[in-house]
């Protein structure tokens, strides 16, 4: 078993899979979320004393804490997609990493890994790329050795991408294509993700630097529709719509208690999720990242 302890922040659907790739490598994993749900599923993962499953928000400093005494890796992988009445970006996305950045440095950890977002940015008119940006600036600022990683869209069995879609398409014989489906994302596999993770925080040569994963291919919302009917074998109509009919859905929807969509995501329709050729990427870490449309339709 490896003596190095790795406190992760957020088992959710990255989470999970790094948890379970680091307890493959032996590593003493500390997994840390708010959802009891989720942790009751990382359970049966782990050999006895390998695995540590804590109650943990890392908006309130008290409650995190102590979980950084004992640890040589920190990894943060909080971050809220919609927001709702209980899950504020501000919260998750800045208050949080300015937490474990200064507990980071209070305790002396060894490596700060932060998994951020592509559009990251503090000059962004969208809140969620403007508060990610606000939070990579804020660990920097407290721990300035700190890794951020910056994924497109992650895909792989139980993702919020690719089957979400495809139980639209399934239900749905009609389907917008808000702002005719142009906007452009590059998927990036889960166990890549997870294995970049791993080799940046293998490797001290990596502190401080900024990476953006993206995978091979770069499709549109569109072909994304094309590709799992083509998978699903159905057809669809699919219709373009303005940007507005997005924004004027949203603005109801948003007022739901776990809503699909906001009117800040629907700015998010007119930008690409895609790398900006700014920072190291993935393939810098020695991975081929695996194509969607390889991976996809084995669990579709």
């Amino acid at each position: 078993m490896n003596n190095k302890v790795i406190t992760i922040f957020g088992a959710g659907f990255i989470g999970k899979n790094l948890i379970f790739k680091l307890l493959q490598k032996g590593y003493v994993v500390k997994a840390v979320c708010r959802n009891p749900y989720l942790r009751g599923n990382l359970r049966s993962m782990a050999n006895i004393g390998q695995l540590d499953i804590k109650y943990g928000d890392i908006t309130k400093s008290d409650s995190i804490e102590n979980y950084f005494e004992s640890s040589d890796i920190i990894i943060n992988l909080v971050g809220v997609l919609a927001e709702n009445s209980k899950n504020k970006y501000q919260q998750a996305h800045v208050m949080g990493p300015s937490n474990i950045g200064k507990l980071s440095r209070k305790y002396n950890i060894k490596r700060l890994i932060h998994v951020s977002s592509i559009g990251a940015d503090i000059k962004s008119n969208i809140n969620y790329q403007r508060t990610k940006g606000e939070g990579e600036l804020s660990l920097k600022e407290n721990f300035n050795d700190v890794s951020i990683i910056r994924p497109s869209i992650v895909f792989g069995p139980d993702d919020g991408f690719f089957n979400v879609q495809a139980k639209l398409l399934k239900f749905s014989p009609v389907v917008p294509l808000f702002g005719g489906g142009k906007n452009k994302f590059q998927p990036i596999y889960i166990n890549d993700l997870v294995s970049g993770i791993i080799r940046i925080f293998e490797d001290n040569s990596h502190k401080g630097k900024t990476f953006e994963f993206g995978g091979p291919d770069i499709m549109t919302m569109k072909e994304v529709y094309q590709f799992i009917l083509r998978e699903l074998k159905i057809k669809r109509l699919l219709i373009p719509a303005p940007i507005f009919t997005a924004s004027i859905m949203a603005k109801f929807i948003q007022l739901l208690p776990n809503p699909i969509i906001t009117s800040d995501l629907v700015k998010a329709l007119e930008i690409d999720n895609i790398i900006s050729g700014a920072f190291e990427e993935i393939t810098s870490l020695g991975i081929e990242p695996k194509s969607p449309y390889s991976i996809v339709p084995t669990y579709l």
